[in-house]
């Protein structure tokens, strides 16, 4: 059918099959589970085995020894934890579990199939329940009271449950399993922030004298042992035994310190072998026009790579993208488009909405596309959830935020524009599809990926590596639990909650705290006691990033401060990511519609929109500049880690023609410095290197340094669970009169660092590899797109050295060969 559309061109550059699987199967005597919940498995799911990880896990669980479980989408994960959390709710009166999802939505999924499951055990349904936001305050004691199975959320466990945990006292003292579902989803500041959050849990837990199993499910990524240890806190393999007085007394002064020192790890089972049957699926590499001919450009035209070429709109990636899940929803054939940003979902749906209302027969099937990302209101996300699942909608364009396991009914075909953030997020967001084997019709699904014309998307789309893509091991996940300032913030938390003590040790946790007061203001007195009088700082403390509030976009008719109370809410931006993307003049999108951002009020957070009465010809993106200060930790002779000291300023927006990509024009404009620290890796090189550069004639070093850097970051997400967004490197201005010091630079844009740095040092001889192939693999002269040309350079790419960038990287394999 693709190959049928009137724009296809030979764009199709590869097809990989995979091929159906089988299941593997392990029958349930082994296990002797009660009678109970063997008749619950055979009336709710009509099985009498389980699939082979799924026994692993229930096996390793009931023998009382932690679980990971590291399979792919789809795969049966939930019943390998829900099968023992009823043996255990049977045979304990008094036992209580925990399920921790990433988000409310996944929890209320998830609630649906377990009181299916308890329903099947002849058990009250209200035995589990969510507890979120949602959730009414005047409801909240009976379902503490009265719930077994507890299903919410990291931010619920981190602003209500903890804080309060006097009120949960019964429920921590009877915690007998703790989940952790979608545990690949805690990475980076927001798994560095849980992971102190979990730290959090199980020292109250201790206090309480309980000791609570812990399952971790994930997709499958590299290091799922790895990340088990970072995320979740060392467990004593006995349960502490209190006295009844300790575990009545209401006073912090009245118990003391919780006994950490005898903290020892639990066996731990890590499954990765996935024996549940999966349909034959095909994965599509779609290169468009502009992308395959990009290369030839500027080699056939001589054009420099500063020159904005000027292109049909028909040959771009979102346009191709759009055009074909418009055909696929007139085909009806449920799709899933995923996009990398909010900003980019938009403007895809808008295209889509386009192609559909410019033919008269499919005007009508406008409704049935719709957009998903983070920003809408719940309502509107839980609405368009269901319209998915009932099959009211064909078409949605997503973010991430559909990636997760979610259930949205049956799917055909998922569309990935362009190359997503990581290799176990393909798999992941492929596994979307043909999720319903056995029930449906469904014998194949489909994931089509459509390039870009970056260095990644374009080195897969080459016959010659396209194959390599789908050989290619998911990453790793990475995070920093001991991240200072996230630590610090948690270091507040926790003394809110008990009494904490600088004497206590036995955990990288509490020793870390001791770290931290021994350079506060105390003097490091190891008597030292941050107690409970603490101020209330829970609510300042965001887990889903470092900086601390947000931004709300309000559409109004004017710029006044009143006029934002009775205006329209659209969404709420990050503060971090506020001036990048609400800034003065740039045209913002929301569910297709266009605003103008007309003021931003720094002191309300409130960012000012008008709607667009007109479809407007241009787009923008804002121009920003960044300065680094590095101070190493390592005085290594080529590779230095160290703290970054990072100065942004947003300085303008430029205007682009939509159809051409054409530059339009500027706004100047100042928006307030934003500085921040983290972490950084670099390579210095010496002095002599640079001599026999121009000696030898080079342009110029520091144009060269600069491709190699922007091929950097482009590729480090290839071999660590990265987003492109998450790392940075230095950008050269043409008109920058400073020396610039002699060095590449990657370094993390979270405050404080999340853990990328040190995953990035060891990949460093592969990410040159891949570097090196990919400049010197292209056929441009000068550089471009598909090889050292980056779309978020804030100088527009005019300070480049194509040949230079391949002498460094050269001089660089030389190094790592050695």
């Amino acid at each position: 059918m693709l190959q049928q559309m009137d724009l296809y061109s030979n764009q199709i550059a590869h097809v990989e099959r995979r091929s159906a699987r089988p299941a593997q199967y392990r029958a349930l005597e082994p296990l002797q589970l009660s009678e109970k919940v063997t008749k619950a498995l055979e009336k709710c799911y009509t099985i009498k085995q389980l699939y082979s990880h799924q026994f692993e896990a229930v096996e390793a669980i009931l023998r009382g020894e932690n679980a990971v479980l590291s399979t792919a989408t789809a795969s049966g994960k939930s019943l390998a934890f829900n099968v023992p959390m009823l043996e255990m709710l049977l045979e304990d009166p008094n036992a209580r579990f925990m399920y921790l999802f990433p988000t409310k939505a996944l929890a209320q999924d998830q609630l649906k199939s377990l009181r299916r499951f308890m329903g099947a055990a002849d058990l009250p349904l209200h035995l589990g329940a969510t507890f979120d936001g949602d959730t009414p305050m005047k409801s909240r004691s009976m379902v503490i009271r009265e719930t077994r199975a507890f299903l919410t959320n990291p931010d619920m466990l981190h602003l209500t449950i903890l804080p309060q945990h006097k009120q949960w006292k019964h429920v921590l003292s009877n915690l007998r399993l703790l989940v952790v579902d979608e545990a690949h989803m805690y990475r980076g500041v927001f798994g560095s922030h849980v992971s102190c959050v979990f730290r959090r849990l199980f020292r109250l837990c201790a206090l309480y004298g309980s000791n609570p199993q812990v399952v971790c499910c994930s997709a499958t990524i590299q290091n799922p042992e790895a990340h088990f240890r970072q995320l979740i806190p060392a467990l004593p393999r006995q349960p502490m035994s209190l006295s009844r007085e300790r575990a009545d007394a209401t006073r912090e002064e009245e118990m003391g310190p919780p006994n950490l020192h005898f903290f020892r790890q639990r066996p731990l089972k890590v499954i990765t072998e996935d024996g549940a049957p999966s349909v034959e699926k095909l994965f599509c590499i779609w290169n468009p026009e502009m992308a395959k001919m990009s290369c030839s450009i500027n080699s056939q035209q001589g054009k420099s790579p500063s020159q904005t070429a000027v292109v049909s709109k028909s040959a771009t990636a979102i346009y191709q993208g759009s055009r074909i899940l418009a055909r696929l929803v007139e085909a009806e054939i449920a799709t899933l488009l995923f996009c990398r940003g909010r900003k980019l979902t938009e403007l895809v749906l808008m295209n889509v909405h386009s192609a559909l209302k410019s033919d008269p027969r499919t005007q009508n099937l406008l409704r049935r596309v719709s957009s998903y990302r983070g920003g809408y209101t719940l309502e509107a996300r839980r609405r368009i959830e269901q319209r998915l699942f009932r099959g009211d909608l064909l078409g949605v364009v997503a973010t991430n935020a559909l990636e997760l396991g979610i259930d949205i009914g049956e799917l055909d075909c998922t569309i990935h524009l362009g190359l997503p953030s990581s290799i176990a997020s393909l798999w992941q967001q492929a596994g979307r599809a043909g999720r319903r084997q056995q029930q449906s019709r469904q014998s194949q699904s489909v994931a089509l990926i459509v390039c870009f014309d970056a260095p990644l998307d374009q080195h897969f789309a080459q016959k010659q590596h396209a194959v390599e893509l789908f050989q290619l091991e998911p990453e790793a996940v990475s995070l920093n639990p001991m991240n200072p300032r996230i630590l610090g913030q948690h270091l507040l938390c926790a003394a809110r909650e008990s009494a904490l003590y600088s004497s206590q040790s036995g955990t990288d946790y509490i020793d870390s705290f001791k770290k931290l007061m021994q350079i506060s203001e105390t003097g490091g007195h190891l008597s030292y006691r941050v107690h409970s009088c603490m101020p209330k700082k829970f609510r300042a403390v965001s887990l889903r990033s470092i900086c601390e509030e947000n931004y709300t976009v309000v559409a109004t008719n004017s710029d006044a401060v009143n006029e934002a109370a009775d205006g329209e809410v659209l969404d709420e931006i990050p503060g971090d990511k506020a001036f990048f993307q609400v800034y003065p003049t740039a045209v913002y999108l929301h569910q297709a519609q266009e605003y103008l951002i007309t003021r931003l009020d720094n002191t309300q957070r409130i960012a000012f929109a008008k709607k667009c009465n007109q479809p407007l010809a241009y787009f923008t993106t804002c121009r920003d500049f960044t300065d680094l200060e590095v101070k190493p930790k390592s005085e290594s002779v080529l590779v230095r880690v160290g703290t970054v000291s990072i100065l942004t300023r947003v300085i303008g927006s430029t205007m682009l023609e939509k159809r051409t990509m054409r530059w339009l024009g500027t706004h100047d404009f100042s928006l307030p410095h934003m500085r921040s620290f983290g972490e950084a890796a670099w390579l210095e090189f010496p002095v002599t290197l640079r001599r026999q550069f121009e000696a030898r004639g080079g342009r110029s070093w520091t144009a060269a340094l600069h491709g190699v850097g922007h091929l950097f970051v482009a590729l480090v997400r290839l071999f660590i669970l990265c987003d492109t967004e998450d790392v940075g490197t230095e950008h050269v201005n043409e008109f920058e009169k400073r020396v610039k010091p002699n060095r590449v630079t990657i370094f993390e844009r979270r405050e404080g660092g999340s853990g990328l740095v040190p995953e990035i040092v060891k990949v460093l001889p592969k990410l040159i590899e891949k570097a090196r192939t990919i400049a010197s693999e292209c056929l441009c002269s000068d550089g471009c797109p598909a090889c050292i040309q980056s779309s978020g350079c804030s100088e527009y790419n005019h300070v480049l050295d194509k040949q230079g960038s391949l002498q460094v990287l050269d001089y660089l394999h030389s190094v790592a060969g050695n």
